[in-house]
């Protein structure tokens, strides 16, 4: 059984007022041809397929082009859960009349966890869908009090399947999965993003691990850094694109996952070239604005700059955007101490000029020795200002 793990599509994304649904078309292209060379028994993804509840239009359109090439053209059945960022109800709608296509959408979390068989040369292959619901949903479907966090409906959810260890069988579900129990940890040691939404306010998020190895593999979502939690039996595929600059050194792409008759796994990790990277660069703006250093990357990517420039500076987003017209953010470094890092020995400060104290004090501040050029503006300055006082 060969199958493609994929999940975080966040389709109708908007990073820093930019849009990324270009972008994520070029990728799905990308997956077109990684399915048609591969040909494998199904594509899963598990959940985040919109960026929010009501996607807009262009959003909606995309995701019915990729589904028609994946199901009618590429003849490869899908498998996908919803994320916290989708809207179950909205997902759900008319999943009965599509099964026949072999798009098997779990929008809703349901009492019986529906599973999706799909048969190779060796039997079945049973797909169990887990699409995200909040710890109440499920206290109140199981009616057990005591659900209060992820990890206590998990615990539950997968308690109550009938799991055949004879057959081979494939979870797939959304959330913080990890063997660290210690909740002092924040996020399990788990490989997180600025662009994943935290999931609850207050309390755990962690679910453990070890619910899942009874199955052969889980598909996991939410996490956008491709990894894996303890083995590759379990693992996230991570998103399909970058989404903030936390992601800046993160590989994104897809696992195609097989296993074996005997229900062992083995999993490849195959990378999308985007069409346009997140980048970070750091120098003083000439240097940056410089062709030597702005055609060593594409000028089309997405960059945050971080000037080290001291002093203003004129109109510095202008003059960059003139070179890198995707520039998303801009900041600058501060060289200035906190009050608390200023270490200054004032004593005999009466026994010390002008001139000297302020080089003092100028230290002690950047942390950077002042330059002579610097010393002989300061030294106009104040013999200006004593002459004044005569």
């Amino acid at each position: 059984m060969k199958f493609i793990h994929t999940s975080d599509w966040h389709i109708g994304k908007i990073v820093n007022e930019f849009h990324m649904t270009k972008d994520q078309e070029f990728v799905l292209e990308e997956l077109f041809n990684i399915i048609e060379e591969e040909k494998p028994n199904a594509l899963i993804i598990a959940g985040d397929l919109y960026d929010r509840s009501v996607a807009p239009v262009e959003a909606v359109e995309l995701l019915n082009k990729v589904f028609n090439k994946i199901l009618i053209e590429l003849k490869t059945p899908i498998i996908a859960i919803a994320g916290n960022h989708d809207s179950g109800e909205r997902l759900e709608f008319g999943n009965e009349l599509v099964k026949h296509s072999g798009l098997y959408m779990q929008g809703i979390f349901k009492e019986d966890v529906e599973k999706i068989i799909i048969n190779d040369e060796y039997g079945p292959v049973n797909f169990y869908m887990i699409p995200y619901a909040e710890p109440a949903v499920i206290r109140e479907l199981y009616k057990d009090e005591t659900i209060k966090t992820y990890d206590d409906a998990m615990r539950a959810i997968i308690g109550k399947l009938n799991i055949n260890n004879q057959e081979r069988n494939v979870a797939i579900a959304h959330g913080y999965i990890t063997y660290m129990t210690d909740k002092k940890e924040e996020k399990g040691g788990l490989i997180t993003s600025d662009s994943e939404r935290p999931l609850s306010i207050g309390g755990s998020e962690l679910i453990n691990a070890s619910y899942f190895e009874k199955f052969n593999y889980t598909a996991l979502g939410h996490l956008h850094g491709q990894q894996r939690v303890g083995s590759d039996k379990i693992r996230y595929s991570g998103s399909i694109l970058k989404y903030s600059f936390s992601e800046v050194k993160q590989n994104k792409g897809i696992s195609i996952v097989n296993i074996n008759e005997h229900g062992d796994v083995n999993v490849e990790l195959k990378e999308f070239s985007p069409k346009r990277d997140f980048r970070i660069l750091k120098g003083e703006i000439e240097s940056l604005i410089d062709p030597d250093v702005y055609n060593l990357g594409n000028k089309e990517d997405y960059i945050k700059v971080i000037l080290t420039d001291e002093g203003e500076i004129l109109e510095p987003m202008a003059k960059l955007r003139a070179v890198y017209p995707n520039i998303m953010e801009l900041t600058r470094e501060s060289s200035l101490r906190g009050k608390d890092d200023i270490s200054m020995d004032n004593k005999n400060y009466k026994d010390k000029c002008k001139l000297e104290l302020f080089s003092e004090f100028y230290e002690a501040i950047t942390g950077k020795s002042c330059s002579e050029d610097r010393l002989d503006i300061m030294k106009s300055i104040i013999e200006e200002a004593e002459r004044r006082e005569q």
